[in-house]
């Protein structure tokens, strides 16, 4: 009987050792991921960017296979490319970008793609300064970009309220509310509870650049 009581609890004991290992080591996973694209950007805001897996050896490297650590789902503006302002090469970021940062059916598609079978450890909503596609949605100058302002304009009614600076929190809130739309998604949402990834949103500064993370 005794015995059989040890073995019940050290059976019990394993169990509650692993179940409690694996959200810590998924957490540390993304907390890498967040920390690896900030120093990034830090190299590149001081003109100290290492240029790192952009020659022969790395695109043979993952010819086969590849394995980005991170999803960036960013704007299409000339001015804001994720693989040079977080300082990376081939194969290192998943890189979804439209107008606005905005996130449609086939955006979410890719999305999805990446954080359930490229094994990435978290997913940046990529805003920016000055961003065109919100400007215009604010502007109402929208003739040529309505499905995209459809998705904006959520944000742009509630950055209304905002006394200053309406662009920049409408910038803001967009992302934010991108952010709110992935964990939302089924996919993404078991995801997230399982500890597999974690959705972020982030505000590039055009003129310094450095990024910026948001908070609800």
């Amino acid at each position: 009987m005794k015995k059989t009581l040890v073995l019940s609890y050290f059976f019990f004991l394993l169990i509650f050792l692993f179940s409690s290992c694996e959200p810590k080591e998924s957490k540390i996973a993304s907390e890498k991921a967040l920390d690896r694209l900030i120093k990034g950007n830090e190299r590149f805001v001081n003109n100290k960017s290492l240029h790192t897996n952009q020659n022969e050896e790395r695109r043979k490297a993952i010819a086969s296979q590849q394995s980005p650590y991170a999803i960036i789902v960013g704007c299409s503006d000339s001015r804001v490319s994720p693989e040079i302002i977080f300082d990376e090469g081939l194969g290192d970021l998943f890189v979804v970008r439209v107008a606005g940062n905005i996130i449609g059916p086939i955006e979410l598609e890719s999305i999805e793609y990446a954080a359930l079978y490229l094994n990435s450890a978290i997913i940046l909503i990529l805003s920016h300064e000055n961003c065109g596609a919100v400007e215009a949605v604010i502007q109402n100058k929208i003739t040529d970009i309505e499905e995209i302002a459809k998705i904006i304009k959520p944000a742009i009614q509630k950055a209304e309220e905002s006394k200053t600076n309406q662009l920049g929190q409408a910038i803001k809130i967009n992302a934010l509310n991108m952010k709110s739309f992935l964990e939302k998604s089924s996919k993404i949402e078991q995801l997230i509870r399982d500890k597999k990834i974690e959705v972020l949103a982030a505000y590039y500064n055009i003129k310094t650049g450095h990024i910026e993370l948001l908070n609800e």
